[in-house]
This record gives structure tokens, C-alpha cells and sequence, in this order.
């Protein structure tokens, strides 16, 4: 099953973005936690490309859900605002220092990692793509 939408890159289409994710992994058949866990890190990315893929100005996010039966659902989360690869900013966080402590940016993509099974970024025809996958073995 293979499904792609797109939503104007901005704070108030943060809801419409989560819902239409949560849509399709319903359909998918996963639990409530499962879907959560996922919203959680697709989140973060969606956060970081409004808040900062096109500095102020207009834009929009594609978003497209791939699944294949018993094994991963994957999302594509593209844009063409400024090049970013999330990757390259992944923090270590040390598990003894108070979360008031710790420095801010940076954690999203340590969710990410700690929630999904395949993270990656590629740079292609001027557009960052986000892919997110979630293997269901």
C-alpha cells in the first residue's frame, strides 16, 4: 500500500500532518502504542523542517507512506527548503544528567534513532528526503 500527500509547511498543519499518519497506520492494524511511538519521530522531523526548512517563507511538505504487509511501514518526508541533513546532528545524551540540564536541539533525532529501525537523509534535485521506517517482525 503506498499513499502521499501534501500540507503547506507550517505550524497549524501540524495536526492534519499527525492525523493523516495516524490514519494510515490504523489501517495498518498497529496498536495505539506503536502508532504514538511513531508519531513521536515523525513528529520531531516535520518540527524541524517547519520551523526551519524555508526561514520564513512559504513551503510545503510531502509526506508518503509505503507499507509492505508483515514487514514495515516507511514514511518519505520531502521539502525543498534549505539543504539539511538531521543526521549529521545526532547528540549522545549521557542518561545520568537531568533533562533540565541538557543542551537544547539536537534531541529529535536522537528519538528518531531510538524509535525507528532505518533512519536516513538524501539530498536529490534541490529537495531533502527524510525517510523513516518502522520494521513489524
Amino acid at each position: 500500500m503506498e499513499n502521499n500527500v501534501s500540507f503547506i509547511a507550517e505550524l497549524a498543519s501540524l495536526h492534519p500532518m499527525l492525523e493523516w499518519i495516524r490514519v494510515h497506520l490504523e489501517k495498518v492494524g498497529l496498536s495505539d502504542i506503536e502508532i504514538k511511538r511513531l508519531e513521536i519521530a515523525i513528529e520531531e522531523g516535520l518540527v524541524n523542517i517547519i520551523s526551519y526548512a524555508y526561514q520564513g517563507e512559504r513551503g510545503t511538505i510531502e509526506i508518503a507512506f509505503h507499507y509492505e504487509e508483515r514487514k514495515y511501514v516507511e514514511f518519505t518526508i520531502t521539502d525543498s527548503g534549505l539543504a539539511f541533513n538531521p543526521l549529521k546532528h545526532k547528540k549522545e545524551i549521557d542518561p545520568f544528567v537531568p533533562i533540565e540540564q541538557l543542551e537544547a536541539g539536537g534531541l529529535g533525532i536522537v528519538f528518531m534513532h531510538k524509535l525507528m529501525d532505518k533512519v536516513e537523509y538524501h539530498r536529490r534535485k534541490g529537495k531533502n528526503h527524510l525517510i523513516l521506517r518502522k520494521e513489524l517482525s
